[in-house]
């Protein structure tokens, strides 16, 4: 099979997996993936909008095994809500998109604590565009409830933004430290998530076991933590499926 036959395959295969009706498995999907980034990096394909993939959610111990081993790491809150991607243009908000693609730029911009413009940091002002990933959420109800009010406001025709917020975590594409990306977030005027760091797999279970007894990220509308290899070196070494970071897991 040719390149071009081949991207066209993966085009193909990914909008099915879209619309629900997935042909193939997400392991022959990553084989078929893979195999054009090796026949060229630099394919088109490789330079659309980035996606916002899911977490894998597999034992912690084999995770730190495997990719984790001798890093230091960053445990955060997995917030109960809608994901959301944002994409900045010379400093300028110009779209919004969830997780199945969906352009929700003009719900985006009712939320009171989401910037729309970043300030003028030689970073944010470049040509380049910059894609943020976090959650919109609600911070004074339930789990339940506040994916739901996410949900619902993602819907309307005449959204408001009332009692929702937009925590940012991910800068997509970056290659910086975990920790650098989190102050540039907060530099960027961005609610940012309560971070913990640990090299100790013994500590991120102990968080863990606090989270699930209610004593830890107690107030905020969560389903378990998330833990992210905080190197951007090991990121990049690490790399990703077509669905989901190798260097993060979700607990739950």
């Amino acid at each position: 099979m040719n390149t071009k036959d081949l991207a066209k395959k993966i085009e193909y295969f990914d909008n099915c997996y879209r619309r629900g009706d997935a042909k193939i498995s997400d392991k022959e999907f990553d084989s078929l993936y893979n195999e054009l980034r090796k026949r060229n990096p630099n394919h088109p394909i490789f330079g659309q909008s980035m996606k916002l993939l899911s977490l894998d959610n597999y034992c912690f111990s084999e995770w730190w095994a495997k990719s984790a081993r001798d890093e230091t790491m960053v445990v955060q809150p997995k917030f109960d809500g809608c994901a959301l991607g944002l994409r900045y243009q010379s400093g300028t908000l110009v779209e919004a998109f969830t997780r199945s693609e969906k352009d929700v730029t003009e719900a985006a911009r009712t939320i009171c604590n989401l910037p729309l413009e970043l300030p003028e940091d030689g970073i944010a002002v470049s040509e380049d565009p910059i894609e943020i990933r976090g959650e919109l959420y609600a911070p004074n109800l339930t789990r339940t409830k506040s994916q739901a009010l996410a949900a619902g406001h993602l819907r309307k025709k005449v959204p408001t933004g009332m009692g929702l917020s937009f925590v940012a975590y991910e800068i997509l594409g970056s290659t910086a430290d975990e920790i650098e990306d989190i102050k540039r977030l907060e530099s960027w005027f961005f609610e940012i998530p309560p971070t913990n760091r640990t090299a100790d797999p013994k500590q991120v279970k102990k968080w863990h076991k606090e989270w699930l007894a209610g004593e830890l990220f107690e107030n905020l509308p969560t389903d378990g933590i998330v833990v992210k290899v905080a190197s951007g070196a090991t990121k990049q070494k690490l790399g990703a499926t077509s669905k989901c970071p190798n260097w993060a897991i979700a607990i739950k």
